[in-house]
């Protein structure tokens, strides 16, 4: 099975587990009362983007679908919000959303694969999760070929850590075909190929996540 293959059939279920009122897999359902740090990523990237975003063209990488989008131009109130997603399904409900929303050109969502399309220029670049399917020589491909000022990912640190080593366990059990941790130190070392002033959030409520950026330049 393939990325593409993988994420149209696990995001919709992937996703509605971080919110447990919807209907999801019990797989999903266990997986999503670990998910909490997501969230606390989540609003840490939305804070950030707040300090660069409003007025700008915003575009997030692994935008699923587009609940982080959605968010960020209600809180932010960019010019506009290009999102890309591997996954049909995924771009499918996100473009259902906004019609609901009765979102207009401010809001647009793609299908695609970012190593081998022509990622959009924006002022902006945000990726939750999105870094962590990639692999060292992808990300530093990926940083080099971005039209944006700023930036702002979050990644899986590898470190030793109980949930890490659980959530090994379910992605293995999930069949992901790829997935990678990487030290503070090594992202690093990736992201400044191209951008140099970048700074690392950590912390216990984010698990074995951070937050990599370089807003305040």
């Amino acid at each position: 099975m393939d990325s593409r293959q993988y994420w149209n059939k696990k995001i919709i279920d992937w996703e509605n587990s971080i919110n447990q009122d919807q209907r999801t897999s019990l797989i999903e359902s266990l997986a999503g009362k670990f998910r909490k740090p997501l969230l606390v990523r989540k609003d840490i990237c939305l804070e950030l983007l707040k300090k660069v975003g409003k007025g700008k063209t915003v575009l997030e990488l692994g935008c699923g679908s587009g609940f982080f989008a959605f968010k960020a131009l209600k809180e932010v109130n960019p010019k506009k919000i290009i999102g890309i997603d591997i996954s049909r399904n995924a771009i499918s409900r996100a473009k259902k959303i906004k019609k609901d929303l009765g979102i207009g050109k401010e809001a647009e969502f793609i299908e695609g694969d970012t190593s081998s399309m022509n990622i959009p220029a924006a002022d902006v670049t945000v990726g939750l999760g999105f870094l962590d399917y990639l692999t060292a020589e992808e990300i530093i491909n990926l940083m080099k070929r971005l039209k944006s000022k700023h930036i702002i990912f979050t990644f899986s640190e590898k470190k030793a850590s109980f949930y890490r080593y659980l959530h090994i366990l379910y992605l293995i059990s999930q069949h992901c075909p790829k997935h990678y941790y990487y030290t503070k130190e090594e992202m690093a070392r990736f992201i400044k190929t191209r951008y140099k002033n970048v700074r690392i959030i950590s912390g216990r409520k984010l698990m074995f996540g951070c937050v990599i950026h370089n807003v305040g330049d």
